[in-house]
C-alpha cells in the first residue's frame, strides 16, 4: 500500500509540474500579449510640431543595452572604450552618420579587444534616444552648444539596409577627420 501511495503522489506532482509548465509557456507565447514594443514606444513618439522627448527612454535604453560594457558612467573598462569622445565624432564631418552606423551594424577594430555588437534590434525611437543620451552625458555635453541639433527618429531608418560589416564601419571611422586633427 505504501508504494501505491508513493506512486500516486509522484504522478500527482508530475502532472502538476507539467500543467504549470504548459500554462507558463502559453502565457509567455504570443497568445497572451500584454503589450508589444511598438505600442510601448509609441508613447515616446513625438507629436507633430512637438520636440522628441527622449530623456527617459534614452536613459533606460542605455542602461539596458550599453551599460554592461561601457559602464554606468560611460567610463568603459579594459577592452570597452570610454564614451567621452562621442561628441567629437558627432561634430566631425560624416560623424553623425557614422555613429548611427556603429549602432546599427556594430564595430570591430584592432584598437579594442571586444567588438561592439550591432544594435539594429532597437526601434528607431529608442536608438535615437540612446544616441542623444550618450551625447548629453559622460562629458560630451561640454563639447556641444545650444545650437547643436541632436538626432531625430527620422534619421535612423534611412541608414538601415546598407548591409555593412563591423569592419566596414571601422573603415568609415578612419575616414573621419576629428576636429583638431589633420
Amino acid at each position: 500500500m505504501r508504494h501505491f501511495l508513493a506512486n500516486i503522489a509522484t504522478y500527482t506532482i508530475a502532472i502538476f509540474l507539467i500543467s504549470a509548465a504548459a500554462l507558463f509557456g502559453w502565457g509567455r507565447s504570443a497568445q497572451l500579449v500584454i503589450s508589444d514594443e511598438p505600442t510601448v514606444l509609441q508613447r515616446f513618439a513625438p507629436a507633430p510640431g512637438h520636440p522628441f522627448e527622449w530623456t527617459a527612454l534614452g536613459e533606460k535604453g542605455y542602461r539596458r543595452n550599453c551599460q554592461s560594457c561601457h559602464g554606468p558612467e560611460g567610463r568603459g573598462w579594459d577592452q570597452y572604450p570610454k564614451l567621452d569622445h562621442t561628441a567629437s565624432l558627432f561634430l566631425a564631418a560624416g560623424g553623425r552618420e557614422y555613429l548611427i552606423d556603429v549602432h546599427l551594424y556594430g564595430l570591430t577594430s584592432a584598437r579594442w579587444g571586444a567588438p561592439m555588437p550591432p544594435m539594429a534590434h532597437l526601434h528607431d525611437l529608442e536608438l535615437t534616444a540612446v544616441l542623444n543620451h550618450v551625447l548629453t552625458h559622460f562629458g560630451n555635453d561640454q563639447r556641444l552648444d545650444d545650437r547643436t541639433v541632436l538626432y531625430e527618429p527620422e534619421e535612423i531608418g534611412p541608414r538601415r539596409g546598407q548591409e555593412l560589416s563591423p569592419w566596414g564601419v571601422e573603415k568609415r571611422r578612419q575616414e573621419i577627420v576629428l576636429p583638431g586633427r589633420q
